[in-house]
């Protein structure tokens, strides 16, 4: 087990730690630990429960964690000051200093119509980060090898987008070597492993960090994940500067229905296998692959 995986596991619950430990974690995508409930866990690729030797399509051999242990998880997972972390909470994530993010299921807090505080997690969605080298290479080939072109990452969550985003990141590095990085992380994901000479900006919204990096940072590329439809307008702004904009979005329906045609090319990945593009689009929505 590398160190990395041991620095992972030290959040967790004692009981999901040594289970895990009978598991590939190259294998393990994420983890999901209810109150009272079994744990599961997405290991291959597909949904099964965590039992103390490792994993089993039975519930009843599954182990199940208190609300006590997702409380200490979180406790922990926040470096022991869940204070430090609250406008994480509040917006319903939480990411590790290893890079894991936690998202977090629990009472809402409200005051004068906003959310201030999230209270009582109750459940928890662990997402683990993989370095997977090569699994941009298709990607990088037919979207920014000749020049750098707007590219935007689509599928529904979970196959695998920030997976390769974070490989196209150490790819412009090697073939862009001049020009400026700017990673705007507002989850803290993508930059959960080295990133080379890029800048980053950690847990701000798109509004802002775009603003902020460009005029303070200059950079030639932002790269970002989990676009929304209210981040558009940042987006435009920073490409009418000049800027090429890599980005993430969740979208999980026909690219014909995609509602902010400003890249140059759109990919698509597979609900078949993680980080697989199923199609390249170019900026007439012509498939390249």
């Amino acid at each position: 087990m590398s160190a990395y995986d041991i620095q992972m596991y030290d959040f967790l619950p004692p009981c999901v730690k040594s289970a895990l430990k009978n598991l590939n974690a190259n294998l393990l995508y994420e983890l999901r630990l209810r109150s009272d409930r079994p744990v599961k866990v997405n290991y291959r690729g597909e949904y099964v429960f965590l039992g103390e030797n490792g994993v089993t399509a039975r519930r009843e051999g599954a182990i199940v964690v208190s609300a006590k242990e997702i409380s200490d998880c979180v406790f922990a997972a926040s470096d022991f000051s869940v204070y430090s972390c609250s406008e994480q909470m509040k917006e319903c994530f939480l990411t590790a200093k290893t890079g894991e993010r936690l998202g977090l299921a629990g009472t809402l807090v409200r005051e004068n119509g906003k959310v201030i505080a999230l209270r009582d997690v109750r459940s928890l969605c662990i997402r683990i980060p993989h370095p997977v080298e090569h699994c941009a290479d298709k990607v990088f080939a037919l979207c920014e090898a000749d020049r750098l072109r707007n590219c935007i990452l689509l599928s529904a969550p979970g196959y695998g987008k920030t997976t390769v985003l974070r490989e196209l990141v150490r790819l412009l590095g090697v073939h862009y070597p001049t020009k400026n990085i700017l990673i705007a992380d507002e989850r803290g994901e993508i930059s959960a492993f080295d990133t080379g000479d890029a800048d980053v900006l950690l847990f701000g919204g798109k509004k802002e960090t775009f603003s902020f990096g460009l005029r303070a940072l200059r950079p030639d590329i932002i790269v970002t994940d989990e676009l929304q439809e209210e981040d558009f307008p940042a987006v435009q702004k920073a490409m009418d500067a000049g800027m090429t904009v890599i980005a993430s979005a969740h979208f999980g329906r026909g690219i014909d229905r995609f509602a902010h045609p400003v890249f140059e090319r759109y990919v698509c990945f597979s609900r078949e296998k993680i980080g697989q593009a199923t199609a390249i689009y170019d900026e007439n929505f012509q498939n390249l692959l």
